[in-house]
């Protein structure tokens, strides 16, 4: 049976990286959305949208982590000090 999605929202995000800093965007999705993109059918578009608006706002920032063993790139996402919710 469907069930409507809850109203999701950047604000969600700034609360869990002013508690969590230096969060992945997988790690963002899962504790924040239950959103697994691994098991999920579900396009990650609208989370990953959401994390972009954040970012353009200057609500959240990203720093370069380290390239994964696949060379791949790794970001890591937190709050500057001057933003609050």
């Amino acid at each position: 049976m469907w069930k409507p999605t809850p109203y999701r929202s950047v604000k969600e995000i700034v609360a869990f990286l002013q508690k969590n800093p230096y969060s992945s965007e997988t790690e963002i999705q899962e504790q924040v959305f239950d959103y697994c993109r691994s098991t999920s059918y579900q396009s990650n578009k609208k989370y990953a949208e959401m994390l972009r608006r954040g970012m353009a706002k200057g609500l959240i920032k990203r720093i370069y982590w380290k390239r994964k063993s696949d060379s791949r790139p790794l970001y890591r996402y937190y709050v500057p000090r001057n933003v609050n919710v």
